[in-house]
């Protein structure tokens, strides 16, 4: 069965369209890497699968049933947490707001990076904060893991802890990210969106193997310089 599948998806705002006719198949236990230039859908994209957006046209399923938030974890670019609360305070929220809370595994997360559940959030790195909107993802124990932007603004050593955990993830992982290099090394899917549009949708492999470019960056490009070509 599909993690994920989308058809004919759009999102419209007045008589613009951030997301049209989005059709992807995403099947279970991938890591996919969702590209594309500023505009192009992406997050449009990561809030209706997250069930944040309503859809102007589609539908959603997620492993074969209409969308359920419960089913899937979302973390936004922005890492949207209580900054005043400690991070025990965020893990007993997240208990009280998931049945099937798993306490010991976003525990085992956040002692893995020695983050202090005492530590209040407002005190805590890019980075750890990161971490900790990833513990609760982990805690939520869903069956989707929808990440926009996470390694936005982290330095280098901080975006390797992340990604160490994203690719130990015991769930499908649908992530966006404009860091290509760091997207190739964990993720074995791609979207590639232009202009609110699919470009592309499939595996690293059988996508590499019908084009003569010899990495994740080099078909990339490929396809943003000639849209034309992905149809």
């Amino acid at each position: 069965m599909n993690a994920l599948e989308t058809h004919e998806l759009g999102k419209r705002y007045r008589r613009r369209w951030a997301l049209r006719e989005a059709t992807i198949t995403v099947p279970s236990g991938a890591r996919v890497a969702l590209v594309g230039p500023n505009g192009a859908g992406k997050s449009t994209l990561l809030n209706l699968v997250s069930g944040l957006l309503v859809p102007t046209m589609g539908r959603v399923e997620i492993f074969g049933r209409p969308m359920e938030t419960a089913a899937v974890a979302f973390v936004a670019q922005e890492k949207p947490l209580y900054r005043r609360w400690s991070v025990a305070d965020l893990l007993r929220f997240g208990a009280a707001t998931n049945p099937r809370w798993d306490r010991a595994a976003a525990r085992s997360l956040l002692s893995g990076h020695d983050i202090d559940p005492r530590e209040r959030v407002d005190r805590l790195s890019g980075g750890q904060r990161t971490l900790v909107a990833l513990a609760l993802a982990v805690g939520k124990r869903a069956d989707l893991v929808v990440l926009d932007e996470p390694l936005a603004e982290l330095d280098p050593l901080a975006r390797l802890q992340v990604m160490s955990v994203v690719r130990e993830l015991e769930a499908t992982v649908l992530l966006s990210s404009h860091i290509l290099a760091d997207l190739a090394g964990v993720c074995d899917h791609l979207i590639l969106l232009g202009a609110g549009r699919v470009r592309l949708c499939g595996g690293f492999a059988g996508l590499l193997s019908s084009h003569p470019a010899t990495d994740l960056e080099e078909l990339v490009l490929h396809y943003l310089r000639n849209p034309e070509a992905a149809r």
